[in-house]
């Protein structure tokens, strides 16, 4: 056969058997090897001859090389059984001849990779080499250090021939430790991976090698209850007398959960633990640089410390990355490429955003979130406290926290006319993806006295919180920015005390309501807004509404209805109406109660506010139960129940269950009556909420009766009963037969 032709029998290039007849080539791939016996015919022991010399194997038996000794892990591998398995069947796989453990520093790459190696030693029959790099400051060492582990003992220029000769033909596991700082010497990792098709390198790098034919393995944290059981056992190995009860248990599993699984951050905590209590550790935790200290002096210098770990990485970028790097600190929560772009700087500081983060990400100091449609990045704890000193060190911290604040200031006013409209629930989430960077940048408007700032965040998010049922969360930041000293324009404070008082009305706190109604009135007549005014008179009437003064809250709301409508069709329009009809309801006038309420779910149908279009129906629902409409009430909570279950609107779901509560009272269901209302009020309690007298009357006037005929133990059982019910099984309850 021509070259050409046993080529094409064997389906190869015709280029490989030239080369292999001119003698270019000593060694081909296995497949290839078994292409061309078949294609030459070749009988039984023929073909193992051509096949063992057509894979650089000598015809005859030679011993295999001993294995260079794996190092021995002084304690025992926890919580990676998955992990390991994974990595021992990639082994295992033929085609994955070159494997990279990758992940952040303390992530437990080099235990990983010493365990696997040690368990499929059957699988390399010419044995299992390991090489450490981790203390190489030049990537030309590399060869030698490999040189070592084989067992070459010639140096200089011909030793890749030397180290090609060795592993050539030999089933071989080659395991190379620490190899991120030595990305130059890749170039040998790949001749040695073309020319030895029958050895497999296993690698542990922070960053891929970013080879062909290379496969990577990300190794992940170490998950709950793994990580638990990691810190116990380091830390019993210091101080053998500490005891596991509840309260440790606890402690120690806020310690894992606050330094991420990160193994080597969990036994440099636990070492600790022979110097301070846990409750000390569980507290200087928050500053993990200084904590994370005194590693044993076996391993190697930059694993004795957390800070000397990531420092390692950090001192492998280049300036333009190191600066990204450290400003990525400034994120809390995770962020994207594009608030990369706007918080970080300009093409000329740090480049293109995903370009630097990619980077960033190949060398471990920033994650990718999993299980998510679009990218979003964050960085570990300990990561991101070290990005913030050498922010702080670079001096950059001041300008970069106003830049992240600013941000997230304007996603936050974008978002807040979209939280009454069609489409709100897709904005919700994106502020609750964010919630941690919004805190942030809040905190840094408050801490810095910039009172404009501060008080815009407020007036942007109150509805956010509410929607979350977060009250006492959104207390804490209006009263904090409303006490920022500083001038503010008079229209921007007055708006920021309504949003204030939106969110303290729920908790029934009329005394503070009553000193933001007399500065917001003060207020609304300086500014040119006429929306303050009826703002502020909102707020005199929710007062007013606590004291049950029903009079004075049908004039503070009747003038508010009037100013809302004169400036169209908005929120505060339906909201004025709501307002207006709670008064008339609660003064005896159902009738114009009604009509006020249905007038307001129009508006909020109108605007496509879900959320409150259901508050509509659960108030329409008490007006039929203060009419005795009993199955019109029941219609109407029931669907008003629906909505705000599947919109998470905790304080809707309480008025739903109250008003079903007070259905089956009604028709004498006593047992199920009281199971709902147990419901209801411990869903409020979870908010923060404290009902207002007027809010429960019209039901707790049915429920006191029903307590009454089914006796104060079986009342007691079933309010337990629903009591001890999560907020999804509460309303399947209400909603069902």
């Amino acid at each position: 056969m021509t070259q050409e032709e046993l080529a094409e029998r064997a389906g190869i290039s015709a280029r490989t058997v030239s080369d292999l007849e001119r003698g270019l080539r000593t060694v081909v791939h296995p497949d290839t090897a078994r292409r061309l016996a078949s294609a030459l015919e070749l009988g039984d022991q023929e073909r193992s001859q051509f096949e063992a010399l057509a894979r650089g194997r000598v015809a005859t038996s030679r011993p295999p090389e001993r294995s260079s000794a794996l190092p021995v892990p002084p304690t025992r591998l926890l919580g990676r059984a998955r992990e390991l398995a994974d990595i021992k069947a990639r082994l295992k796989d033929p085609e994955v001849r070159l494997l990279t453990l990758t992940g952040p520093g303390g992530i437990g790459k080099t235990r990983l990779a010493l365990e696997a190696a040690a368990q499929v030693p059957a699988l390399f029959a010419d044995g299992v080499f390991f090489a450490s790099l981790g203390e190489l400051s030049d990537a030309s060492l590399v060869a030698p250090q490999l040189a070592k582990a084989i067992g070459v003992v010639e140096t200089g220029p011909e030793l890749v021939k030397l180290l090609t000769s060795r592993l050539s033909g030999r089933q071989a596991l080659v395991v190379l430790d620490t190899f991120e700082h030595l990305t130059p010497a890749a170039p040998l990792v790949y001749s040695l991976l073309l020319n030895c098709p029958e050895s497999t390198f296993l690698v542990t790098s922070r960053s891929a090698l970013r080879l062909r034919g290379e496969h990577e393995f990300p190794v992940p944290p170490l998950e709950l209850p793994s990580a638990t059981a990691l810190f116990w056992e380091r830390a019993h190995a210091v101080r053998p007398d500490l005891e596991l009860d509840a309260g440790s248990a606890a402690m120690v599993t806020e310690i894992c959960r606050k330094l991420d699984g990160l193994p080597l951050a969990l036994e440099l905590a636990a070492a600790r633990v022979k110097h301070l209590p846990l409750t000390a550790i569980r507290e200087q935790l928050e500053d993990r640089l200084q904590l994370l200290v005194g590693g044993p002096r076996d391993l190697p210098l930059r694993q004795r410390a957390i800070r000397d770990t990531v420092g390692w990485s950090h001192d492998l970028l280049g300036p333009r990355e190191q600066k990204l790097f450290r400003r990525l600190s400034v994120f809390a929560g995770g962020f994207s490429a594009d608030a990369v772009a706007a918080v970080c700087g300009s093409l000329d500081e740090v480049g293109e955003a995903l370009g630097g983060i990619s980077t960033l990400v190949d060398q471990s100091l920033v994650v990718l979130e999993g299980k998510r449609s679009d990218a979003r990045y964050d960085l570990l704890d300990v990561v991101r406290e070290y990005g913030a000193a050498q922010l702080w060190a670079a001096g950059e911290t001041e300008a970069i926290e106003r830049a992240h604040a600013l941000h997230y200031l304007a996603l936050a006013e974008a978002a807040e006319p979209h939280l009454v409209r069609t489409g709100h629930a897709d904005w919700f989430r994106r502020l609750d993806l964010e919630r941690g960077n919004l805190r942030r940048g809040l905190a840094w408007t408050i801490e810095h006295g910039e009172a404009v700032l501060a008080l815009r965040y407020i007036v942007a998010l109150w509805r956010y919180w509410r929607q979350l049922g977060e009250f006492a969360e959104g207390r804490r930041w209006s009263d904090q920015a409303l006490a920022v000293v500083g001038q503010s324009p008079p229209s921007l404070r007055a708006k920021a005390l309504w949003a204030a008082s939106a969110l303290a009305y729920p908790q029934g706190d009329q005394a503070s309501m009553a000193e933001m109604a007399a500065e917001a009135i003060e207020l609304a007549g300086q500014s040119d807004d006429p929306m303050d005014r009826r703002n502020a008179l909102t707020i005199k009437g929710m007062v007013a509404m606590l004291e049950a003064r029903w009079a004075d809250a049908l004039e503070s709301y009747g003038e508010g209805v009037a100013i809302a409508s004169g400036l169209g069709t908005t929120w505060q329009l339906g909201t004025s109406h709501l307002n207006f009809g709670t008064a008339l309801l609660h003064s005896g006038r159902i009738e114009e109660a009604v009509a006020a309420f249905e007038s307001a779910l129009d508006v909020y149908r109108g605007l496509g506010d879900d959320v409150f279009a259901a508050r509509m129906l659960n108030h329409l629902a008490q007006a039929a139960l203060a009419a005795n409409q009993i199955d019109r009430a029941e219609r109407l909570a029931r669907e008003a129940l629906t909505s705000v279950a599947a919109l998470g609107e905790r304080l809707g779901i309480v008025e739903g269950l109250l008003n079903l509560a007070a259905v089956a009272a009604a028709r004498s269901e006593g047992e199920r009556a009281a199971a709902l209302a147990g419901a209801a009020a411990a869903i409020r309690e979870t908010i923060a909420a404290r009902a207002a007298e007027f809010e429960v009357a019209i039901a707790r006037r049915l429920l006191d009766r029903a307590e009454a005929s089914v006796g104060e133990m079986r009342w007691r059982q079933g309010w337990e009963l629903g009591a001890a019910l999560d907020p999804a099984a509460a309303t399947a309850l209400a909603l069902g037969p």
